[in-house]
């Protein structure tokens, strides 16, 4: 047995915070706890202890927010919002604006609560917030419940335009794009990416997650996404025995559609899915080792995300040299530059370091080019690419310069009551930011903060 670090966790009957200690055992890695009042538990994080190893090689150093809602520290989560203890900024803040959704999925992470909307003042207040908090904001993403539902969803894609916010994306199950046309003008209007549900191609795999089969109904409404050029990614939700298998064929159809990113996201038993009955929890490198099954991924590929814990994010990013040629930029940049880049951001190249490392090596590219070595359609885009970085693109220009040449594949891991660990809550960079100015971890929102007490 290997001890790699002492921490403090929740008893999985009381909630309590109890000492607990992270340990390899026969190649798998388990938080273990002990309860005065209910005993010894433990809790498998990582089924492949290698993984687990290189992982903690992908540290940065802690790059902290510009200012904090609490100056004091009182204990974790009692200090929450964030306190001076926290070891990380804001790379993407979620904004949960109400709770009414028209869905029951038995792996929602929010628990069943009364409808509320939040106001436009409130959200305008929240903006302003963020911008307090971080000198600019590259991405910000809008959550529920079912946000398409939002009275006043418009007002709140207009005022992120309006206040500087890069790109927003909203996550969401998609089903009233079927039917409301206004929606559709609307996510084409302001540009706003389409966070989709989408948990694979089988009946079964839907009935199992979202309580109703949706197969038919997710490649219709991708269908409409691509007809109506509306801009959207992938959100998919991963069981073990229910739809890991799909894993590969979901990630072979990412890279065939236009869809600008894949998140996977290993089911987490809190909020509503508390009772969602699985044979053992999925982690992080189970995902990884059935993405290496596609047939645009390779060994090698994933790595820690550096600037938040590294068990909690994986990310490949892939550069589009043709219709369906994808180079790693990992392996396009090499493992140096590629760390610098994406460290500390949502879309690489957003900085003016990361934007020169990757200038530099398209110049590289297309100065060393010969007929053999890259397709002509391939060129042409690198030429298009540095033409407009010879124009001095600015910083909205450079974001869709990415989203345009880039495909990228994040693995996010959150925590629920069995796999809590105050260690890894410190560094992250995922807040949910509230009207009263607080930004609370994701992890610490879902298992501390009911939406009453929070708003």
């Amino acid at each position: 047995m290997n001890i790699y670090q002492h921490t403090m966790a929740l008893c999985p009957e009381c909630k309590s915070k109890v000492t607990a200690r992270i340990t390899g055992i026969e190649g798998r890695v388990f938080l273990e706890k002990f309860c005065p009042d209910h005993g010894y538990s433990k809790a498998l994080i990582s089924s492949d202890e290698k993984w687990y190893n290189e992982s903690q090689r992908y540290v940065k150093p802690k790059e902290l927010p510009e200012s904090f809602y609490h100056n004091s520290f009182k204990g974790c989560p009692e200090s929450c919002g964030s306190c001076r203890e926290h070891q990380q900024h804001t790379c993407l803040p979620v904004i949960e604006i109400n709770s009414v959704c028209n869905m029951n999925c038995p792996v929602c992470l929010k628990e069943d609560h009364h409808c509320s909307n939040m106001t436009v003042p409130e959200f305008e207040h929240i903006i302003q917030s963020l911008f307090k908090y971080e000198s600019r904001v590259d991405v910000l993403n809008l959550s529920g419940g079912e946000p398409t539902m939002h009275p006043h969803l418009e007002s709140f894609l207009h005022l992120c335009k309006e206040k500087g916010v890069m790109q927003t994306t909203v996550s969401t199950n998609g089903k009233l794009f079927l039917k409301d046309k206004n929606l559709i003008q609307l996510f084409k209007n302001t540009s706003t990416i389409a966070a989709l549900q989408f948990d694979g191609f089988r009946s079964n795999t839907y009935e199992k997650l979202r309580g109703e089969d949706l197969a038919a109904e997710k490649l219709e409404i991708i269908k409409l996404f691509e007809n109506e050029g509306i801009q959207y990614s992938f959100v998919a939700t991963i069981a073990r025995n229910i739809n890991e298998d799909e894993i590969p064929e979901i990630a072979d159809f990412f890279f065939r559609s236009r869809a600008i990113s894949l998140m996977l996201q290993p089911v987490s038993l809190t909020g509503h899915a508390r009772s969602f009955q699985v044979d053992h929890k999925i982690t992080i490198p189970d995902v990884v080792h059935q993405l290496e099954r596609s047939q645009y991924i390779k060994n090698g590929d994933f790595n820690p995300l550096p600037c938040s814990h590294f068990s909690c994010f994986a990310l490949s990013y892939y550069f589009k040299l043709d219709e369906d040629k994808f180079v790693p930029l990992k392996d396009f940049l090499g493992k140096e530059g590629y760390l610098n880049t994406i460290a500390n951001k949502t879309l690489p190249g957003l900085d003016f370091d990361g934007f020169h490392i990757i200038s530099e090596k398209l110049y590289d590219v297309w100065s060393l080019a010969d007929s053999g070595s890259l397709s002509e359609q391939a060129l042409k885009r690198i030429r298009a690419i540095l033409m407009e970085i010879a124009k001095g693109a600015d910083t909205k220009k450079t974001f869709e310069l990415g989203v345009q040449s880039m495909k990228a594949v994040f693995i996010h891991d959150f925590m629920d009551v069995h796999t809590f660990d105050f260690g890894r809550v410190i560094k992250c960079c995922n807040p949910y930011p509230g009207a009263d100015g607080r930004l609370i971890p994701m992890c610490n929102k879902n298992m501390f903060f009911t939406e009453k007490q929070y708003a």
